[in-house]
């Protein structure tokens, strides 16, 4: 019999499995973008929420096929950020063909343009076969006309479910999906305390896997492997590695982490939307269900974009600390118009708590020579080793 991890680790190379499997039986399919589209509305509604992630070996040739053509006047972009465009890739080449719809959040301004240039493709080339669309907007300010901006938002997003389900979706089922995405935030929670602890029990390899399948599967079945996963408490080789923190943009693959802890370290945490920090953050159950929804949807970051940057900064660094660290890896991607703001500020105040950082950028998304990224994290691991 196969143990937890290595259920969770086909399920990360087998994305869509679950939610072909869904669709096979007759369910639909819900995707969504970033992390801090609100799920539980999607499950109440009936539907499978499924987040979109990118393959750094996809190509783009239907991206040039479809998108290219449009990118200018129309979209401001001349080359994305890589993940956004290995997404778009995967849509438009039919990787995606499980979908039934797509919610389009307010984040990067990379992944804003998803609804223009599908929009501008579909019109150009009605024969592709994509998603029907919603666009989630949001306000970013910490006023109160943001938040209830934002509470709007959310209730456009359900009525647009309800249109789709064809149902309206009922206060019990709604606290039901709370209740089952706030027990999944519970279980990475735990999930983190087992990476920080001395010596860590789950290499940082390990742990993407897991927090990224909570986001390809059934959130109820994600539940019982992670449960199992725990109970098992599977056995590490990481007494006496350096302890690794990870930041910049987002990683919704393995190949930086495989690198890094093939130099003699373990990541033990990191600041972006596919790590640690998808267990913060829970629904406030004391209030009303699409009360705490919407509440949750306005104080949580979207793509760590907040304001003022000073609070994405302390959220870094207070992340790294209790963690307990002994350097960090900042790792920012060709095009990344979001990171190549914050990170070196929370480099410089990392350094301020005698925390070492390597700050990497404009790094491709897909890394065809691991070597020369692997000499430069080997010969910095070898300066804070412990």
């Amino acid at each position: 019999m196969n143990s937890a991890i290595d259920i969770v680790r086909d399920h990360y190379r087998h994305r869509d499995r679950a939610a072909r499997d869904w669709k096979a039986a007759g369910g639909k399919v819900v995707g969504y973008l970033c992390d801090n589209v609100p799920e539980e509305l999607i499950m109440a509604a009936g539907f499978l929420p499924y987040r979109l992630s990118g393959d750094p070996s996809a190509g783009t040739e239907a991206l040039e096929r479809y998108v290219q053509p449009f990118a200018a006047p129309f979209s401001a972009r001349n080359r994305g950020v890589g993940f956004v465009d290995a997404m778009l890739e995967a849509l438009l080449s039919g990787t995606f063909d499980f979908l039934d719809y797509l919610i389009v959040p307010h984040t990067r301004k990379t992944i804003q343009a998803f609804y223009r240039e599908l929009t501008l493709a579909k019109t150009a080339h009605p024969e592709l076969a994509l998603p029907e669309l919603f666009y989630l907007d949001r306000a970013y300010t910490p006023f109160y006309a943001s938040e209830v901006f934002n509470r709007q938002s959310v209730v456009e997003l359900k009525s647009q479910l309800e249109v789709w389900s064809g149902q309206s979706i009922v206060e019990g089922d709604l606290a039901e999906a709370i209740e089952v995405t706030n027990m999944s935030r519970r279980l990475l929670r735990e999930l983190s305390e087992r990476r920080g602890a001395d010596p860590p029990r789950l290499t940082g390899v390990d742990a993407l896997q897991v927090i990224g399948t909570s986001f390809f599967m059934s959130k109820r079945d994600h539940n019982q492997l992670l449960t199992s996963l725990l109970d098992e408490a599977p056995e590490t080789n990481s007494v006496g590695k350096a302890r690794l923190f990870v930041g910049g943009s987002p990683q919704d693959h393995l190949q930086l982490y495989e690198i890094i802890e093939s130099c003699g370290a373990v990541v033990v945490a990191e600041d972006h939307c596919w790590g640690g920090r998808c267990g913060e953050a829970l629904a406030d159950t004391r209030m009303p269900p699409f009360e705490a929804l919407a509440d949750r949807y306005h104080r949580t970051p979207a793509c760590s974009i907040d304001f003022p940057m000073a609070r994405v900064v302390d959220r870094c660094v207070a992340r790294a600390c209790t963690a307990r660290v002994d350097g960090a890896i900042f790792c920012v991607l060709e095009g990344d118009g979001v990171h190549i703001w914050d990170t070196p500020d929370e480099v410089a105040a990392l350094e301020g708590k005698g925390i070492r950082s390597l700050h990497l950028k404009q790094q491709p998304y897909q890394i065809e020579d691991p070597e020369p990224l692997r000499e430069q994290i080997a010969h910095f691991v070898s300066t804070i080793c412990r």
